[in-house]
């Protein structure tokens, strides 16, 4: 294995771990129960789903850049290609986050609406990263 090979993998392996976490905290945060996402009260396993959710889709770009090298020598032509994928990614998420939480009615003890409320927000921060990386070349 080369020297650096673990430093390749670093972001398709925090990628995976962001989503394994925050999959794991959904769970969590159902054993827990309401109120997840509140006035009255906050589940904190829907925090820990938050700061992982935004953790794996800020480790997007990284693992897209590394899967281009083989094909783009370029490390310019590979951001070119890496950010709007990275875009496209976070708008699926903000959409489904969406639907998501109209299906509970983003309400405070739903599961579905919370859940859905943060995802969308957490697409949502991602694709203002995305367009102010686009729009200032």
């Amino acid at each position: 294995m080369r020297p650096d090979a673990t430093a390749d993998r670093a972001g398709a392996l925090v990628c995976a771990i962001g989503t394994g976490v925050a999959g794991l905290s959904l769970v969590l945060a159902v054993i827990a129960g309401p109120p997840y996402l509140g006035l009255s009260g906050i589940n904190g396993w829907m925090i820990l789903f938050a700061a992982a959710l935004l953790t794996a889709l800020i480790a997007i770009p990284f693992a897209l850049e590394v899967r281009l090298r083989a094909s783009h020598s370029d490390s310019d032509s590979r951001w070119d290609r890496s950010i709007p994928a990275w875009g496209g990614i976070a708008l699926i998420v903000t959409v489904v986050g969406a639907l998501i939480g109209a299906s509970g009615d983003f309400a405070g003890d739903s599961l579905a609406g919370s859940a859905g409320l943060i995802a969308a927000g957490a697409g949502g921060l991602v694709l203002i990263a995305v367009a102010t990386a686009l729009l200032s070349g």
